[in-house]
């Protein structure tokens, strides 16, 4: 990417330190960063406007387009019996993410379940109204937009995924053996790009879901939009002639990584000490009040442990129960600190080559149902950064990483949905979980890549700017990346409460943010809760 031009973007975060117990809440700053933007005078790239292509781009945008009306029109009204006995597998919009396995649940309780009793043990889980154990809600976090990649080859050298918008609705628990059919519908793509002109062209693409059990019962529903930004070499002979895409993204490895100090560590251990797990002890409705807000947890700092991993979908144990770890006397007297500060065992103080350690890519059965959908394993974009890069000649800001994988965008919301899990306890219900990240990506102007407008959303996304209901967020965006290695704080505030047909309901706002205050993902909740009699 060009240096010619750049922008400071200044950080601004809601941290406030009342949230940390520390004094009263207000906007802290970071310091800003230059962040390389492609300069709108460079002419070295094509240069679009909207609704304007080539004969060739117009014939794949065609093919595209007619490829989301089918889909749309074709699961617009799924026969359920069909569905579940397979009839309908080879339809386009039509998938079977994977069984609910056993292990695959003990998997995703030890991520992100918080030490949450009922997603874990049996007996306690058997006194309880579900009378067994039940899945991690976000075991299920279908990300439905139509992704173009596979589908408009040649259209671009380079994308930008940007402005990712998430929201899932879940009705009732996954147990073990559960076999889940995924319905995706009302798959739309816009193009955005600015009427004056820009050298990316920018589409908007959105999406819904329905998944149902293989009892016919319909558990969740999903909606999702993000944008994707192109940009091309005007030279043919500069091309991939493969027609493939690499990954683009702001230059987030500028934000060095954070040197954690003894002061940071009992920050740190305080919050942990100070995390509610409710179980069994409801928390009632009539006993929570707007303004309210949920002890916060500290996730991470996490790690890979071996060299060479782009993205963080998850981390392994070790590094995963990093507070229990850290909590328990026994097991701390044998950790030290890795060159970042960071508690780690000893024979993790260095990462490993490649394959000599656990890993830290995503398991293949969490790739089949975390991140099912149209672009498939590998997050937004198809194939990780590092392996689009070999496509064609690389970004600089791929060139300048430091070694830090990236967290996955839909990781945050899951370790929130653990926090507010604790919160609620066994009577309480989580019914809604929705995420922003990067809407406005730092480095490019609006006047390059531009917002998606509330009119273009789908009616799920009702809430955003999810910050925006909380009085001293207000302004405040999530502009920056969770990074390997830094300890993500989650916060939440109560903005609403109300009836509806008899049940009760807490609306939340939520946010995450580095512990030197960048914020790097929003968003909002709903929770089911009960009443006093």
């Amino acid at each position: 990417m060009s240096k010619i031009g750049r922008r400071a973007f200044l950080i601004l975060t809601g941290q406030s330190a009342a949230l940390l117990g520390l004094g009263l809440p207000g906007i802290a700053r970071a310091d800003s960063l230059e962040i390389p933007v492609s300069p709108a005078d460079d002419n070295e790239w094509e240069f679009y406007h909207p609704g304007v292509y080539s004969a060739q781009d117009a014939k794949s945008m065609q093919a595209f387009q007619e490829y989301l009306a089918a889909i749309t029109k074709s699961n617009a009204n799924v026969n359920i019996q069909d569905l579940i006995a397979g009839r309908l597998d080879n339809q386009p919009g039509v998938e079977r993410p994977a069984a609910v396995t056993g292990k695959y649940m003990e998997t995703i309780y030890e991520r992100y379940g918080n030490r949450n009793l009922l997603l874990h043990d049996k007996a306690y889980a058997s006194k309880t109204k579900y009378g067994d154990v039940i899945a991690f809600p976000l075991i299920l976090q279908p990300e439905v937009w139509p992704g173009t990649e596979g589908k408009t080859e040649g259209m671009a050298d380079y994308m930008l995924v940007n402005g990712i918008n998430c929201t899932n609705n879940y009705y009732k628990p996954f147990y073990e053996g559960d076999t889940l059919f995924q319905v995706n519908a009302n798959q739309r793509c816009v193009d955005i790009t600015p009427a004056a002109g820009s050298h990316y062209r920018t589409l908007a693409l959105s999406g819904t879901c329905k998944t149902y059990n293989q009892k016919g019962e319909l558990v969740s529903e999903s909606a999702c939009m993000l944008k994707e930004s192109y940009r091309r070499h005007k030279d043919p002979a500069k091309r991939n002639p493969s027609g493939k895409r690499a990954w683009e993204s702001p230059d987030w490895w500028q934000r060095k990584p954070h040197q954690y100090t003894d002061k940071d560590w009992d920050t740190i251990i305080a919050l942990w000490k100070a995390e509610v797990y409710r179980g069994e002890e409801p928390l009632y409705w009539d006993d929570v009040n707007v303004g309210d807000q949920p002890a916060p947890r500290v996730a991470g700092p996490f790690l890979a442990d071996e060299v060479g991993v782009d993205m963080l979908f998850n981390s392994p144990g070790w590094s995963s129960n990093i507070k229990y770890n850290v909590l328990t006397p026994e097991i701390f007297a044998k950790m030290v600190k890795n060159q970042q500060g960071i508690w780690v065992p000893a024979e993790y103080q260095e990462k490993k080559p490649k394959g000599q350690g656990s890993g830290g890519n995503m398991d293949r059965l969490e790739a089949a149902i975390s991140s099912a959908g149209p672009q498939g394993p590998g997050g937004p974009g198809g194939p990780p950064p590092g392996q689009q890069g070999k496509q064609v000649p690389e970004t600089s800001e791929i060139a300048n990483r430091d070694g830090r994988a990236v967290i996955q965008n839909a990781v945050c919301a899951k370790w929130v949905a653990g926090m507010l899990i604790n919160w609620i306890g066994d009577q309480g219900w989580l019914q809604r979980i929705g995420w922003d990240i990067m809407s406005l990506p730092p480095g490019y102007p609006e006047s390059v890549v531009p917002p998606i407008t509330k009119e273009m959303m789908p009616a799920q996304f009702d809430r955003f700017p999810y910050m925006d209901k909380v009085p001293f967020m207000r302004g405040c965006r999530a502009a920056w990346h969770a990074l390997e290695g830094d300890a993500i704080l989650c916060h939440a505030y109560v903005t609403d409460k109300y009836a509806n047909d008899g049940e009760y309901f807490v609306n939340l706002s939520w946010w995450c943010q580095t512990l030197d205050q960048y914020i790097v993902e929003e968003g909002s909740a709903t929770v089911k809760l009960p009443k006093r009699a």
